[in-house]
Formats: C-alpha cells, structure tokens, sequence
C-alpha cells in the first residue's frame, strides 16, 4: 500500500464460510458485490447490502459469516485516509464508489490517476445514520455476558430466567436494563439476531425449515413469522430475490 491511500482484497466464497476473531493494523471497508455478509464485531452485528459495507476501524475484533457464493472485498486504508468515525459503522456505497473500488483493483493505470480514483473514494464514503445498526451489543459486563451467551447459543431454548440467573439478578431488572442498553428486550434481541444469523444459511440454499431447525425453532412456521416481522418479506421470498 505504500505511497497509495487503499488497497482491496477479494475472497472468493463458493461455500458457506466464516472467519472469526480477525483484527488488522489497517481501517477496513468490508462489501460485497454478490452473496451476504454478515459482520460482528463488540458494538454490534451488521449486515452488507448492495448499498452499502462496513467500516471497521484498525484494531477492532471482527468476524465474518459470508453465505456460498459470495465475492467479499475487504479494502484497506493508510493511515489518517479517511474522515470516517473510529467505531465500528456501516457506511454508503454508491454505485459509483463501487465501480470505482473496482476498477482500482482490477486495471491497470499510472500512479497520478490511481492516487486521483482513490482520492474521490476516500471523499464519497459516507456513513450511514446509527439507526440501521442491525443489532445493538449492551456495553455493560452482564448485559453483555448475556448477549455473548445467546449469541453463542442461538438454539439453545434458554429462557429470560436462564439469562436472570447467568446475570445473577432479577428477570425484571435484566429486562429492563438490556432493554435500556440495546432497544430490545432479551428475547426480543434473540429473535433478531437469530433472523440475521439465517440470513447467510439461505442465500447459501438451505431451506428455510432446516435452518429454522438450526437455529433453534421447532415450527418453522415461528421462524417464517418472525422473519417477515424484521425482514418486511418471508424467507422464500428472501432466497428468491436472492437468486434472481
């Protein structure tokens, strides 16, 4: 990357895959331009539509789940690049800052033009308002040991009473505290993260009852439900559009 301001990388995903833990000593802009991302990180879980990736600053712990066939682009930044916030967000991708991330990978060009391209990248990356943050971590230790704990056991079919006593608190003090941090209550936080944890499993072509089943529900018909509440469509749906 020396001398240039952004490099970017593509993963190539023929198979459902994730990678966990990863931190990098550059800023990262994570996209796609086929298939579903899903990022985790500390503050919270983003996914990555067409419109838009998610930035995520050097040194934050991050993790992946990318659906089969899909075509990551991780682009990396130099130092004090970007104006961009340095907290985890998602940021717009405009039709035309995607084309021109990729045409800064793939053609060849003298270095005064690359270094002009990256420029106008660097200016055109706008961030998204905090309201599309999918889903919200809670920042204090025992809302966040049970967060970490549903996250960990998405099938599990552990109560609000199983969390309370993880917590060591009342169910009505825990309800009303995660509720404070995240906007959700525990269960309700549940049902979310487990509607974008199906996400990658169905443009992947899982069916929607096995990855209902996957995820802990023993109706898929709860889980269709659920997923239209959040997604404003069904899980068919969803996988069609996906392949269309």
């Amino acid at each position: 990357m020396t001398g240039f301001l952004l490099t970017t990388v593509r993963f190539d995903v023929p198979r459902l895959h994730s990678w966990t833990d990863a931190t990098h000593h550059h800023d990262e802009l994570i996209w796609a331009t086929s298939g579903m991302i899903t990022v985790r990180t500390p503050e919270g879980v983003w996914d990555c539509p067409a419109n838009r990736g998610v930035w995520v600053p050097h040194g934050v712990p991050h993790s992946i789940d990318a659906s089969a066939d899909t075509a990551l682009q991780a682009t990396f930044f130099a130092p004090d690049t970007t104006t961009l916030p340095d907290t985890v967000g998602a940021v717009e991708l405009l039709p035309a800052v995607r084309e021109l991330l990729l045409l800064n990978a793939d053609r060849a060009m003298p270095d005064d033009i690359r270094l002009r391209l990256q420029a106008l990248v660097v200016d055109l990356l706008t961030p998204v308002p905090d309201m599309v943050v999918d889903l919200r971590m809670p920042a204090s230790p025992r809302m966040s040991a049970v967060a970490r704990r549903i996250l960990s056991r998405l099938d599990a079919a552990e109560t609000t009473a199983d969390w309370a006593a993880l917590a060591g608190m009342p169910e009505r003090e825990l309800v009303r505290g995660f509720t404070a941090e995240t906007g959700l209550s525990p269960a309700r936080w549940r049902i979310r993260a487990r509607v974008r944890a199906s996400l990658p499993l169905l443009r992947s072509g899982v069916p929607v009852a096995a990855t209902a089943r996957r995820l802990g529900y023993r109706s898929s018909g709860t889980f269709a439900e659920q997923f239209r509440q959040i997604m404003g469509r069904t899980p068919g749906a969803f996988t069609r559009d996906g392949n269309r």
